[in-house]
């Protein structure tokens, strides 16, 4: 049994993790993109510029590949801003594309020839007009994911959706990202605001314990980050957040969350095999947690 060890707050953990940039203020560094990244953008670039879809804004890399280095599954993470929505065939094609350069080590029964290749995520957002006043979150007009490739080799191409999760995407962007192509991310599109962040956090969380079966590590890694942000308005890295949450955890609790971590890391193999109740269990109280913590200090409307 552990002894009852001191919970550090938020704060605290938060202010030895995270970097002091100019007068004090903590910042994510964003470097550029190294050689691997650059073998999978490259030809992303080239397509867009040579294509023009939607008549592209620019072309912005963020997440791991900018705020610490990629881990073995990381996603090189993508954000497209064009005039327009895309057209059909210009969807068509950049899917091509992208199934022919990304790829996932998961995929080795399924999908061998891809195995090999790292995973891109590229999400489109038209830029032009924000979203249509009628919605409650903006609207995602193209998504491209490892976890899609299935439906994507059949045909089914990704359509333009109504998506919270794209607030979430937009403060980590605007966070630390490298611009690949047009002009910087802040001259197009404002940041989120802190309270719109907040809810966004707390509306993809419901469903979350919900999709964890085979995706363990995933889902209690971004319920962590959830906490974070909701109690600190913060993105932080998923290994960051499991890092801040994990000790006001107990017991197998806090053991499978850093599992999670350490997974996440590639410091282990994390085998969630004959764990999935506790995961499942976790994941619901994470979730709980949140809606608790967003109750107790609730966030104004979503478009504020």
């Amino acid at each position: 049994m552990r002894k009852p060890r001191h919970r550090p707050t938020f704060a605290d953990l938060l202010a030895t993790l995270l970097p002091r940039g100019p007068g004090g203020r903590r910042r994510v560094p964003g470097p550029a993109p190294g050689g691997v990244v650059n073998g999978l953008i490259g030809p992303v670039t080239e397509h867009l510029r040579r294509e023009d879809p939607g008549g592209v804004v620019g072309l912005y890399l963020y997440g791991s590949a900018v705020t610490g280095g990629l881990r073995p599954d990381s996603d090189v993470d993508l954000l497209m801003l064009t005039r327009r929505s895309l057209s059909g065939p210009e969807r068509a094609e950049l899917v091509r594309l992208l199934l022919g350069i990304s790829g996932w080590r998961g995929h080795a029964e399924r999908f061998p020839d891809a195995a090999h290749r790292r995973p891109v995520e590229l999400t489109g957002l038209v830029a032009e007009g924000g979203a249509p006043s009628r919605s409650e979150w903006p609207i995602r007009d193209f998504l491209y994911g490892e976890w899609l490739r299935e439906e994507l080799l059949a045909g089914r191409m990704p359509r333009p959706a109504e998506d919270p999760d794209l607030v979430i995407l937009l403060a980590t962007a605007h966070a630390a990202h490298h611009v690949l192509y047009g002009p910087p991310l802040g001259d197009v599109l404002v940041p989120p605001s802190p309270h719109r962040l907040r809810a966004a956090s707390l509306a993809v969380t419901p469903a979350l314990p919900a999709e964890i079966q085979g995706d363990e590590r995933n889902v209690l890694l971004t319920l962590a980050r959830v906490l974070v942000t909701l109690e600190t308005g913060r993105i932080v890295p998923k290994d960051v957040a499991a890092r801040i949450i994990a000790p006001t955890l107990r017991g197998s609790d806090r053991d499978l969350l850093e599992l999670a971590r350490a997974g996440y890391l590639g410091t282990v193999v994390d085998d969630w095999t004959g764990l999935l109740p506790g995961a499942v269990s976790l994941a619901r109280a994470l979730a709980d947690r949140a809606v608790r913590l967003a109750r107790s200090d609730p966030a104004p409307p979503a478009g504020a």
